[in-house]
Parts: C-alpha cells; structure tokens; sequence
C-alpha cells in the first residue's frame, strides 16, 4: 500500500511516525516489526511516499491505528497540505469542537478517561480558529489557545512534533492533533487512565 507520512513525533530517543493508507484514506501509525517505534535515524520523513508492506495491530481505542512494517520502499515526496485537505476530515474552530467534542477538560489539558466513548481515531486534523502562543520550561514545549476571556479557561497542548516550535502558530494553520496512549501513574493503579491530547505538528 502506498502510505503519505504525516507526522514525525518525538518519543525520547524514538519517533512516531503518522500516516495515511492513500487508496483507503486510513490513518495508520507506522511501527517497527517487533512493534517499537521508529529508531532516531528512521528514514521516513513527513511528505514522503512509502510503498509498505504491515500486519496491522491495533491497540486499545482509540488507538487503532498502529501497523508493523515488514518491507518498505521510498516512491515520492509531495506536499502533504494539499492532500489532507482534498481527502481528509478536518476540525474547524474552537479546540473543544475537535475529536467530536469527547474530550474532558482539567486544569486546561484535554483528555479521555471514558473508554466507553471514544472517537474512532487517536489523530486527526484541526484548522485552528486562534492563534495559539508558545510557552516553554525546562526543555517542554506547551502551546497556549487562549479565549482572553475570564469567564473561560485557557487550553494548552504539550507539543511533540519535530519541527522546531515557533512563537506564535497563526489562526487558520492546518494542524495535526494526536492522543497519547492511556496512562496511569504505575504507583498509583487506583487513578483512571486518561490519554491526553498534543499537538504533533502543522502544515504551512
């Protein structure tokens, strides 16, 4: 199957690797054949064209997307922009509308803690409304989307994309969203899992 890569996101000395299945339009996330993610020196790269061979094995919903790759090779690079937009579902406005408004707001972050209401996918595509303003700490990176309004709450995205992040993403940008995959502290099993939304990068 001929596969665009999407997304490129940083998981320590690993990356995650976004794509979609262009004869079906399936998103799929591409893993290495034991199931890890992508070494630091993986050769795909966002707005490539891969003709790849997988064994799909999805994980926990909305995690479905996960495949282990067992042959690959390099066809093309194209604009990923113009495709997404021609093919793909895309949220537009406010940050509460995107994963079919599912997601459950804390202190700001988003996330799941139902796994019996679910969106399909855990990556999708969203057209910001706002601006959303950079704020970083100690090595992490956070992107702000703020209501300038008392009455609401400001949101905020850690982001984990590997483009280098820029002060200010302009409202209208095309972005790609993910969720990661539930977690729980491992010293503390009596918490709910949640998977909490990040931005995985945008498309100019």
């Amino acid at each position: 199957m001929d596969v665009l890569i999407v997304a490129k996101t940083n998981w320590g000395a690993y990356f995650c690797i976004g794509g979609i299945e262009i004869q079906t339009n399936k998103y799929i996330r591409l893993m290495d054949l034991n199931g890890g993610y992508q070494p630091s020196n993986t050769p795909f790269k966002v707005g490539q064209i891969w003709d790849v061979t997988y064994i799909s094995t999805p994980g926990v919903p909305p995690h479905v997307e996960d495949v282990r790759i067992t042959k690959s090779k390099y066809i093309d690079t194209v604009t990923p922009k113009k495709y997404i937009v021609d093919n793909c579902n895309i949220w537009q406005g406010d940050l509460n509308n995107i994963y079919d408004s599912k997601l459950v707001w804390d202190n700001g972050k988003g996330f799941l803690n139902n796994p019996q209401n679910v969106p399909i996918n855990s990556v999708g595509f969203w057209q910001n409304d706002r601006d959303l303003i950079l704020n970083h700490s100690f090595n992490k990176f956070n992107y702000s989307y703020s209501y300038n309004n008392i009455f609401k709450r400001d949101k905020k995205m850690p982001y984990k994309g590997e483009i280098p992040p820029v002060k200010t993403i302009p409202a209208g940008t095309l972005i790609r969203v993910s969720l990661a995959k539930w977690w729980n502290p491992v010293d503390k099993p009596e918490i709910e899992k949640r998977c909490y939304l990040q931005l995985s990068g945008w498309y100019n």
